[in-house]
């Protein structure tokens, strides 16, 4: 799917964040709208066409959590990627295991939401397209259709994200117990955080999508 033919719902409680994710979308052909609460959104996602939601947690009213619920029981070929200042790996954990296709903290690279949402538009349209049957194949019912290559597939995406989720958990935990050993050791405060910071680094190269976008351009399971 073409940025130009994609639609993204940006849902946020800070303007600040919903301007710019929208003017950087636009700038990149996608048609974007925004919404301030989980209410406004859903029913943005009643009344058009949105192919992918941008969405945060931490919302007025009804929670980012119940609109991502909500969506993937009723739209569940909405693409939906968390952005949220909420850094806990359990709920980056919740919000994949709902439907969510990738979890990205604040302060984010802009670079960063683009690669995650052209990849899982991507990855939807070659899903979606993938081997449709004849319209005579289709009139003998669902049962006569072949659907474990594409079953294959979203469970290889699936086991990508969860795969790196917890090897960001493990690497954070690695570094939070790594930082108090040195401190006890006495080595230098200036060295402990010059290891630190390298380490942060690597965490934030870890893209869940990574592995997914790798599944896509293989084409599916044979």
């Amino acid at each position: 799917m073409s940025p130009e033919k994609a639609t993204i719902l940006v849902v946020d409680d800070e303007p600040g964040i919903t301007d710019l994710l929208s003017i950087d979308l636009k700038e990149q052909g996608y048609s974007c709208t925004t919404a301030a609460t989980g209410e406004d959104a859903l029913q943005r996602l009643s009344m058009d066409n949105i192919d992918a939601v941008l969405l945060g947690l931490r919302l007025p009213g009804l929670s980012g959590m119940d609109v991502l619920k909500e969506i993937k029981s009723n739209r569940p070929e909405t693409v939906v990627i968390v952005i949220t200042a909420v850094e806990d790996t359990q709920t980056a954990l919740e919000a994949i295991m709902l439907g969510a296709v990738d979890y990205i903290t604040k302060p984010f690279e802009l670079e960063r939401v683009n690669n995650s949402l052209e990849a899982a538009l991507k990855a939807k349209t070659v899903w979606f397209s993938r081997a449709i049957p004849e319209e005579e194949d289709a009139e003998a019912g669902d049962e006569e259709t072949d659907w474990v290559p594409y079953l294959d597939d979203i469970a290889c995406g699936v086991e990508a994200r969860l795969n790196s989720l917890i090897a960001h958990a493990i690497t954070n935990t690695i570094v939070e117990r790594t930082n108090a050993i040195a401190r006890s050791l006495g080595i230098p405060e200036e060295q402990i955080e010059k290891w630190a910071d390298a380490s942060r680094e690597h965490i934030k190269r870890v893209n869940i999508l990574d592995s997914l976008l790798e599944i896509v351009e293989q084409g599916p399971v044979a």
